[in-house]
């Protein structure tokens, strides 16, 4: 059993947010890239390599490594050399090719999946997607700025591309990743754009989950298109947060942490669940401390409940209907 250490105080979440952000400020990475800036799962098949190309077509002669490396601006092959790295482990670096119809133009389109070469950190990886029918492939997009994965496995669906597995977020260090993340993209015509992003602690996938109908509480760790991703508790309130606690061993202090609220966390499995398009939706801001209703679940992303550490993330009341959320509210927690 995981107890949660303590209750959450939300006025002072305004002043420590303030202050986190001066600290970041003046912290400086030590030349690491920088974590994927994410502000906003399906079932999908795998991506098959490729053949060599159609004839009067540029997929069978193109050095897709070159192109790519060019495309993300990786360490050229020279300056590597220039700065007394070994020839031999830029030459060994590798791209993968795969093709699918991924624009729903009748012709395949080329994926290159790449990670950039660096002497002293990890890189994420990228897909980088080319339309290779003219004589010089046509870039359409690169894929995977929005998570940081070391190590993908893209899969096709459609006009879909997902990419999935261990990710670096949060405290994690760039050698051991500490997080799940799926991120899908779909094109739109013009552009690849993000259409549903999970993300949440541990190295298994976030499994979808039919939430049982009724009021459940818990920890929203990613919202996305129709979808959450929560750590649900179980939920006491008045006496019973009170007895609650003396069972668990917690000690009672003056403060509303066992004596007005308590949150119990047997588990700290994250689940996936689907919002209802006509759900109610709502939090708390902690500004004006009046409710905000919103009309897209993903419209909470970057607020103070949502977020994939414990200690930070505000409690959600959600109720379920027919196994989908039908309504979302803060709960304040003096």
């Amino acid at each position: 059993m995981t107890l949660l250490r303590h209750g959450r105080r939300l006025r002072a979440f305004v002043v420590l947010a303030f202050s986190g952000a001066l600290l970041a400020a003046g912290c400086d990475a030590d030349g690491q890239p920088p974590l994927p800036d994410k502000s906003t799962t399906q079932a999908a098949v795998p991506a098959v390599a490729g053949s060599a190309g159609e004839p009067g077509s540029s997929a069978g002669t193109t050095d897709w490594k070159g192109l790519t490396y060019g495309v993300l601006d990786c360490y050229p092959r020279d300056e590597w050399i220039a700065d007394g790295l070994p020839a031999e482990a830029w030459d060994a670096e590798t791209v993968q090719t795969t093709t699918a119809d991924v624009t729903g133009d009748g012709v395949a389109e080329v994926l290159v999946q790449v990670t950039c070469p660096g002497p002293t950190s990890t890189r994420p990886d990228h897909v980088v997607v080319f339309d290779p029918t003219a004589k010089t492939p046509r870039l359409l997009g690169v894929l995977g700025d929005d998570l940081f994965h070391p190590r993908a496995t893209v899969t096709t669906d459609g006009s879909t591309v997902i990419l999935s597995g261990e990710t670096i977020a949060g405290d994690d260090p760039y050698c051991c990743p500490g997080h799940w993340g799926v991120v899908t993209y779909s094109w739109n015509g013009v552009r690849f754009v993000v259409t549903s992003l999970t993300e949440a602690p541990g190295a298994l996938p976030v499994a979808p989950a039919r939430l049982a109908d009724g009021v459940h509480v818990g920890m929203l760790h990613s919202v996305g298109d129709d979808e959450l991703t929560v750590d649900l508790v179980e939920w006491f309130e008045g006496e019973e947060a009170l007895a609650a606690c003396r069972q668990d061993g917690v000690q009672v202090n003056p403060s509303a942490w066992c004596t007005e609220y308590y949150a119990r966390n047997d588990d700290g499995r994250v689940v996936l669940a689907r919002v209802s398009d006509s759900a109610s939706l709502s939090y708390l801001d902690l500004v004006t401390m009046r409710e905000v209703s919103v009309r897209d679940v993903a419209e909470l992303a970057g607020t103070y409940w949502v977020s994939e550490e414990p200690d930070l993330a505000g409690y959600s009341r959600i109720r379920v209907e027919g196994g989908v959320v039908t309504e979302l509210e803060s709960i304040y927690t003096p």
